[in-house]
């Protein structure tokens, strides 16, 4: 796995509202541990598995928003947008 750069602001996937900032790494056990911290809590440690499995990195959900939304948009455009009631003719 490729290791999380310090300072590099993480969001959870179900709620992209709410972003932490990785402030520390630490191996515990063998396995790699980051420190984050949001805002409004305190510091907790989480493996890179939890990491990977549960948050989005900034970078990352960057790629994919525009990715998503620009391919939607060409789908649409490529099937004729219409505009008005799908039921007139």
């Amino acid at each position: 796995m490729i290791e999380i750069d310090i300072n590099t602001k993480v969001y959870k996937k179900e709620n992209l509202d709410i972003s932490y900032s990785i402030t520390g790494k630490k191996h515990l056990n063998g396995i790699l541990h980051y420190k984050l911290k949001s805002e409004t809590s305190q510091e907790i440690f989480l493996s890179e598995f939890a990491i990977r499995d549960n948050f989005v990195s900034e970078h990352k959900m960057c790629e994919q928003s525009n990715n998503s939304v620009s391919r939607l948009f060409t789908k649409i455009i490529n099937k004729g947008y219409k505009t008005g009631n799908p039921n007139e003719k």
